[in-house]
This record gives structure tokens, sequence and C-alpha cells, in this order.
């Protein structure tokens, strides 16, 4: 006997896929650049796809009877034939009196086999009128012999065509589609499970997920195996009874006749209301089911958190996810501005904890080595006071100058050495300990946040390139020694993901002032906001709020309720990767007010102020306002323009004289500041009418 021909599965193989793979790349990562196979990125995509054209050939070598056992292990069920819906049009061709059709009314199209229709509601047809009626397909009645049995245990029988029943609420589904199955004429009683069957009962059980008729099965006990139900006798004929639809055969377009009983007024197809479709394959039941076995229910990016909530989180009308990549307020400090401060910068030091009002000191390069001068932060005005100048060993060049507090003496770096004020210099390697070797040297900038509720410890950035090196020190009177934790190393682009590519490498100097960075870089000074390894994603929830109103919202309003956070929790708990932090609270609320002087149309200039507090609160409400209607924007600023845009916009109003947008206090300001993290919230607003 020649050998049967097996079926290709296995029609993509290494290399394409490996080629697949590289054409991805430009569109999912830009930044790979890197395509060759000496990359070991390209390594891995190589190792996956010699994994994947593994795993394909096996699948090339499945038989039938092992995919039906996988499908069954994952659950997948094909789904049957199903019928077809029909709006069906009645018409009184006689003109004699009203017609009434009943519910279950039978039609039949012509032709054999022919499609056969019952209606599921009573219609009535006007006298010389019509109406319409929606009509389901009637499965048809089917008897088919099976096969014949074996007499061995858990034997399997497969219609030819997949049963269908109707979804009929019950409070337990029958336990087989089947109407009948029949040994030589007997009928056999279907099971839920062989688990309560007893031994030699006559019954069978229908396998849901590849569509067959089982019969009892030999189970293996301690003892002796036992077999659970009865096997049908050796030659027995199995047959089986169902129904089952015609699927897409049963399309009938519109217009076809269709015909009753006496009676039955004139009728035909008048639109197809859901087409019948055809049993599913096992590829396609494998591929509708794949969005099953796989949803996407994993969080990876931020986008992925916001996704889920949305979709999930009934108790929450907004939500955004933040790393808080830019600060609060971003306006740089005039003492870091150029001027006052020299472009040509060697570095910078600035107290951590400062005692006084702050201020910085910029070193730079003169004709006779580095020069320095001390600027106040806020004003940029220039002061002159003793103890700024560079140590002897440092008179001629600089890298870095890290300043803990006023009454402590600075840290100076030059080249691989580092002194604490007029002190014996050290290697750098001496003074912090388990630093890697490519900080041990001419480094760019070092910086220093103090630690929360300790006092004299710090995290210290040492930054050398496109990276940076921290770790936690405490200080003791000339030294620095390890704290608690590990040092670490990462890039500056990603731990600082708000700066210009400029400042992410190799700054002039790097200065904090509270919990912001500033990294200086010729004429720039950019803010930032250090995302640690460690720090928890920011989950800000907004919950339902009042409709916008004529007065601000309170805060007892915009707080998140304990159950929208525990939604929160359930929703991405399971979500989230593996060590992944999430923080859950509201917003950083940005609270500003707003002073307007508008020139009415009416008279009544209480109604006019009116009108312009409720446009104005409406506009910048935080989950109505904005723009499109659909909240204010997360992270936009508030300028005067944005009073114009509002106001010009009330119908009772002509024309907008002045606008002005003012911080909690009262101050004028060009522009309200609000984080990546932040919302808006209108205290007050204060319109006066001025007639003409």
């Amino acid at each position: 006997m020649p050998e049967l021909p097996l079926p290709d599965l296995d029609d993509l193989r290494f290399q394409p896929l490996v080629d697949a793979a590289k054409r991805a790349l430009p569109g999912r990562a830009p930044d790979w650049s890197d395509h060759n196979v000496s990359d070991p990125g390209v390594t891995l995509i190589e190792a996956c796809a010699e994994r994947v054209d593994l795993l394909l050939y096996r699948v090339a070598r499945m038989t039938p009877a092992q995919r039906d056992r996988l499908l069954r292990l994952m659950g997948i069920t094909p789904v049957p034939a199903t019928p077809c819906r029909v709006r069906v049009r009645f018409s009184d061709t006689v003109g004699v009196q009203e017609t009434t059709v009943p519910e279950g009314t039978e039609l039949r199209s012509e032709g054999e086999p022919a499609v056969v229709l019952r209606t599921v509601s009573e219609v009535k047809v006007p006298r010389g009128g019509s109406a319409t009626v929606e009509a389901v397909e009637q499965p048809e009645e089917v008897r088919e012999v099976l096969g014949t049995s074996a007499q061995v245990p858990a034997q399997r029988f497969r219609p030819a065509r997949r049963p269908w029943s109707p979804p009929v609420p019950l409070p337990e589904p029958p336990a087989s589609p089947l109407t009948s199955v029949t040994v030589e004429g007997r009928v056999w009683a279907p099971v839920r499970s062989f688990a309560k069957a007893g031994d030699r009962e006559e019954c069978y059980w229908w396998d849901e997920a590849t569509g067959e008729v089982v019969f009892g099965p030999l189970v293996p006990f301690a003892g002796r195996s036992r077999q659970i139900g009865e096997v049908p006798q050796q030659g027995a004929t199995i047959t089986a009874e169902y129904t089952a639809c015609r699927g897409t055969l049963s399309e009938l377009p519109p217009g076809t006749p269709l015909y009753g009983a006496a009676g039955v007024p004139s009728a035909k197809a008048d639109r197809i209301l859901a087409a019948g479709q055809d049993a599913e394959t096992w590829r396609e039941a494998l591929d509708r089911a794949a969005l099953g076995l796989a949803p996407l229910r994993r969080a990876v990016t931020v986008q992925d958190h916001e996704r889920l909530l949305s979709e999930h989180a009934s108790l929450v009308a907004r939500c955004r996810v933040s790393a808080t990549v830019r600060p609060a307020d971003t306006t740089v400090p005039a003492g870091l501005l150029a001027p006052p401060r020299p472009v040509p910068l060697s570095t910078c030091a600035v107290p951590v904890r400062p005692e006084q009002q702050p201020w910085a000191v910029h070193y730079f390069p003169g004709d006779t080595g580095v020069v320095y001068k001390r600027v106040l932060l806020l004003d940029g005005s220039e002061q002159t006071v003793s103890g700024d100048e560079p140590p002897e060993f440092a008179k001629t060049k600089v890298d870095a100058v890290l300043h803990l507090k006023n009454a402590v003496d600075r840290l100076w770096f030059v080249g691989e050495r580092c002194a604490w004020g007029a002190a014996a210099s050290k290697l750098i390697s001496a003074q912090f300990l388990g630093l890697p070797e490519e900080f041990a040297q001419d480094l760019n900038a070092v910086a220093a946040l103090p630690v929360p509720d300790a006092d004299d410890e710090y995290e210290v950035f040492l930054f050398k390139g496109e990276a940076f090196y921290h770790r936690r020190y405490k200080y003791a009177p000339g030294t620095l020694f390890p704290s608690v934790g590990r040092g670490v190393r990462s890039l500056i682009a990603e731990s600082f993901p708000g700066l210009s590519p400029d400042c992410q490498r190799s700054p002039d100097a790097v200065v904090t002032v509270g919990e912001v960075f500033y990294f200086l870089k010729g004429p720039r000074a950019e803010p930032a906001v250090w995302h640690s390894e460690e720090a928890a994603l920011r989950v800000l929830l907004v919950p339902p709020l009042p409709s916008a109103s004529s007065r601000a919202l309170t805060e007892d309003e915009l707080a998140v309720p304990r159950a929208a956070l525990e939604e929160t929790k359930a929703v991405l708990s399971g979500a989230r990767l593996l060590g992944e932090r999430l923080h859950a609270g509201p917003p950083d609320y940005a609270g500003f007010k707003v002073k307007a002087t508008v020139h009415p149309w009416a008279r009544n200039a209480q109604a006019v102020k009116d009108a312009a507090v409720r446009a104005l609160f409406g506009y910048f409400h935080p989950t109505q306002g904005g723009p499109d209607g659909q909240g204010w924007a997360w992270g936009r600023r508030v300028h005067a323009g944005d009073v114009f845009t509002a106001l010009e916009k009330v119908p009772e109003i002509r024309a907008v004289g002045d606008a002005q947008v003012t911080d909690k206090e009262g101050a004028t300001r060009p522009a309200i500041e609000v984080s990546d993290s932040g919302l808006v919230h209108l205290l007050d607003v204060d319109i006066t009418v001025e007639k003409s």
C-alpha cells in the first residue's frame, strides 16, 4: 500500500521567522539599530525562532485524535451550525378583514430540502396592508448510524454533523444535545460524568469538546481495573438522533416566497437579520478561542494599566498611570540660568540641605585656572562670600563638587581623586567602596538627595557619559560610608525621561533643589524628577464627580472612595508584572482662581455673571471639561487664553475685556503649572460685568 501523504503544517521555517522578526524591529524598537548576527538581541530572536520551528515540526505530525484531545484539555468547543433569523413580511391580498398570524406559525421555502421557519411572536396584518415579524429557522431532525461496537472500553463515535440545541434558560443544561442514543434499538441514557455511573450501567457521556459519544471506560484502581458503565456488545449498531442546522445552505435572499398553512397571508423574506453559520472547523475554533485563552490582561505598559481600569473599574471615571517624569513646577531658578551663570561651566555646587537662602556657586575655566562666582538661586544676584575657592589640588581643574550642607566641607572631584575641603585627596574608588570602575575617574557631575527622616543620610548620584551610579550613604566628618541597600547603575535617559537628548549625556553639572534635579549643559538648564528603579507606579483615580455647576468641587468630592481603591486593587493586582509596585490615589490637583472682565449683550448683569461662572467651572471640570468635553487633559497648564476660550462660547457675553489666572493665594501667574500626574481644580471665579 502506498503511504498516505501527510499535511505539511511545518510551512514556516527558521529563517523566515527570523526575517519577519527583524522586519518588525524598526516599528517596535526604533532605537535598536544593529540587526546583525553579532547583536545579542538577534541571538535571542534566533533562539526563539529555532524553538518555534521545532514546535511547528511536531504540530505537522499530530493526528486528528491527538489534536482533539489537546483541544479538549484546553476547553475549546467548536460551535455547531447556527440557524438563520429572517424578517418576514405578511401581506393581505384579499382585503376582507384584519388577519392575526399566531406565534409559532410555520413557513416553508420552495425546493428540497425546504427551509422551515417559525415566527417568534404574534403579528396582526391589517386589511389590504402588510406587517413584519421575525422568524427563526427550524433545525432538521437527523437519524444517523454512528457505527458498530468493537466491545472495547471507552469507545468513541462521532456524528457527521454537530448537534444543535436551542439556548433554553434552565437551572442546569442537559447532559447531551442528542435526542437519543440507541444500541441495537435500546436507549442508553446520558450522564454528565462517569464518576457517578454504576458498574455495567447502560449509559454514555457526550464529549462536548470533540463532539463524540463516549461509552464506559476501564478505570485502574489500586487492586484491579474496574469497568465503569456498560460496553456495547460486539457488532452492536450505535444509532443517534439529533437536530442540526443547515448553516449557510439556509440563506434566504430578500423577496424569497414563503408558504404556510391555509389561511396564512402571503409571505416573503423581507430582510436577513442573521445569516446561518456553518459549523466551526477545529482551526476556526482554535482561532476564536485564542482570544479567550490569551486575553490582554497583562499590564506591561502604563497604557495597559489604564485600559484595564477603564474597561473593568466601574467606580473610576478617569484614570492615569504615571511615573511622575515631569516636576510640578518646571520653572528653573534664576541662579541656574545663563546668564547670570557662565555658559562654559566646569561644575556647580548647591547645598543639598541649605540652612539659609539657597544659592549656587558656579565653577568655570579661566585664564589662570578655575574661576568661581556665587549667585542666589531665586533672583540670580551675585554674592561675595569666603570659602568658595577650590582647594589646592582643584585649582587648575575641577570635575564635580558635592555640597551636602553649609556646615560641611565640600567634596571635590578631579580626575580619579577626591578630597573633603583642604584635606589630602584620595582615590574616588577608596571613598566610594564598591563603585564600578567606569565611575572611578573623570566624572561629569555629582549630586545628592537627602533621605527623608534620616539626618546626615543621602542618596548620592555620580554621573558619567550617558549613565549614573547611585547608592545610599551616611555622612560622618570627612567621609561617606554605605548605608542600607545596594548601588545601582542606570541610564540617564531611562531614570530622567523628561530630559532633552543634549542633557541625557555628559552633563556639565547636576544639582538638586528640593527633590528636583537640574541638569546644566551649555546654555541649557532643565528640571527633571528621578524615577527610581524601585519606585511605585502612581495609579491616579478620579471618581464620578457632580456635573459642572456654579461652585467649586469640594475636597470630599475629589477624594477617592475606599470602594474605588479596592476595585482598582482587584483589577490590577493580577495583571501587573511580578515585582511591580503600584500606589493608587487621587491626582495632584493644581488649585487656581480666575478673574475676568466681560461686556454683556443682556442688561441683567447677574444673569451674565452666573452664565460666565457656569461656563468656567464646566470648562475646567476634571471629568467634563476641556475642549472636547471629556475632561481636562492630564498635565495641561492653564493660561489666561483658556479663560477667553471658555467665555467666548457664552451667548450672554459680547466680548471678554480681560482675563487672569491666579494661584491659590491670589498672585497673578502667566500660567498655572500642572504636573504630569495632575489635573486642575478651579477654586473661585471673580467676574466683573462692564456695560458699555
